[in-house]
């Protein structure tokens, strides 16, 4: 059993890890849909947050190491992805362990859902991804707002409108997302 000490401990750290965060989000209208007809070129991923504690935690996400979004509280953000290997990282700048991490072969056309969660570990907050099936994903985005990145620190670029991330031609392990 945590003592009162170790908890206010734990969130102090968590709310200074997220007011150092260098991400900055605004709610917006998707700009990419999570749900209805795709694009035939790109498949579309979305991930979503539908956190009720760390609400002021930021984690980035990369996609073959390119930041394609990131979530604070209960959100959530889609991206297009070029057909083939993708490998996804969740993090919010502290440190990633492997189940801040997702691997996945995507085909055009179809649409993909990543649930984000995370641990919270003496105040460290570490991500945790899973895949979802659609059903659970129109669950999860029903709790939570639509953001956009609008802020990245200087060593990174922000997505263009519609977020797009480069397949990898090699190294990623092929994975299919389950339910």
């Amino acid at each position: 059993m945590r003592t009162p000490l170790v908890t206010v401990a734990a969130l102090a750290a968590s709310f200074a890890a997220a007011a150092c965060s260098p991400y900055s989000l605004e709610p917006r209208t998707p700009t990419v849909s999570a749900f209805g007809p795709t694009k035939p070129d790109v498949a579309t991923i979305c991930v979503v947050r539908p956190a009720h504690s760390a609400l002021a935690v930021t984690f980035a996400v990369h996609d073959n190491e390119q930041i394609v979004g990131a979530t604070r509280g209960e959100s959530y953000f889609c991206y297009e992805a070029e057909p083939g290997e993708h490998a996804i990282v969740s993090d919010t700048g502290d440190s990633i362990d492997s189940e801040g991490r997702a691997h996945i072969r995507v085909e055009a056309g179809l649409r993909y859902y990543l649930h984000q969660d995370f641990d919270n570990t003496l105040g460290s907050i570490t991500s945790k991804l899973k895949w979802v099936a659609e059903p659970r994903a129109k669950e999860l985005i029903a709790e939570c707002d639509y953001k956009v990145i609008v802020g990245v620190p200087g060593r990174e670029r922000l997505p263009g409108p519609v977020p797009r991330a480069r397949a990898r031609t090699t190294g990623v392990a092929s994975a299919k997302p389950t339910t």
